[in-house]
């Protein structure tokens, strides 16, 4: 079974899940900050089985698909620059870290070419997408992508929780947040796509290309195309009277508003407010994200 992810994070937590093994707690090089938790909390955290076969047979397509011009081709200069924009945003661009980017998007294209190649064969593809903007986007995407092929092809959507005990219930907003060992839990909801659900998700690709947004958003359970300040109102009513660090921002939104975006969005956001004169920097910093800031009187 081919497993897609749309995500970083969820392509390798995948590719450790697809063999998973329960590590020896007793010889593990881990640090801990503040106590160590117990060895029976520690064996609880560590529990699970393996999805079954090998990392090779994940593929991961993290073209953040809910942002940008979708009408230019996914593996054009614009999109790799988007992607580019989005990850040096907090000001890590020297040359290291151009190059890793550079390595990273042939890896996405190589990836693309890899699953056709799959498909063509007529292996089995499993699709995991979440309600996060990036990944239901990336699922139309493939959707589109694999519907003439000969091919079956299953989807596991990401439950917005799941009850681990009678008095536990976990809640999710991205595959990224699932531990490698926790995947195998939620095989039982992959569901077999018939031909016509196939086609009936590719067509949500065409319609949302046809929107011509340069960015989409989940509103009440739909994909859509949304002006750029769609998110700005959260940045917005999240400002703090007097200085504040950007980080800090940045992170109580994520926290408050699991939406399923990414930290670099708001970044981008709120730089334009900076750019309008909307927020002032009280003090400068090499990473974006460090800088003190304060409205605008």
């Amino acid at each position: 079974m081919i497993e897609v992810m749309f995500g970083e994070s969820e392509g390798g937590g995948m590719k450790v899940a697809k063999n998973y093994k329960k590590p020896d707690i007793d010889n593990m090089a881990i640090s801990w900050i503040g106590q160590k938790p117990s060895r029976e909390k520690l064996e609880k955290m560590f529990e699970g089985q393996a999805v079954g076969g090998n990392s090779s047979q994940v593929v991961c397509i993290p073209l953040l698909l809910d942002m940008g011009d979708i009408n230019v081709p996914v593996d054009s200069e614009y999109r790799k620059n988007l992607i580019k924009d989005m990850y040096t945003i907090n000001g890590f661009n020297d040359m290291d870290v151009i190059k890793s980017l550079e390595e990273a998007w042939e890896k996405y294209l190589s990836e693309i070419e890899k699953l056709k190649r799959y498909a063509a064969l007529g292996e089995d593809i499993r699709l995991w997408y979440s309600d996060a903007p990036y990944s239901v986007c990336g699922f139309y995407f493939v959707c589109n992508l694999l519907k003439d092929y000969e091919c079956r092809i299953f989807a596991v959507k990401l439950p917005h929780h799941m009850q681990l005990s009678d008095n536990e219930i976990q809640s999710y907003t991205t595959w990224g947040e699932v531990a490698a060992g926790k995947f195998y839990k939620f095989l039982p909801l992959a569901k077999e796509l018939s031909s016509c659900e196939i086609r009936s998700y590719a067509s949500n690709w065409t319609e949302l290309k046809d929107e011509k947004s340069s960015l989409r958003a989940v509103v009440n359970g739909k994909v859509i195309g949304v002006p750029e300040d769609f998110y700005d109102h959260i940045i917005q009513k999240e400002i703090p009277e007097g200085e504040f660090i950007m980080a800090r921002l940045i992170g109580k939104i994520l926290g408050k508003y699991p939406l399923g975006i990414g930290d670099w969005w708001y970044a981008k956001r709120i730089n334009l407010m900076i750019e309008q004169g909307r927020l002032l920097v009280v003090q400068k910093h090499k990473e974006t994200y460090s800088q003190t800031l304060k409205k605008c009187l």
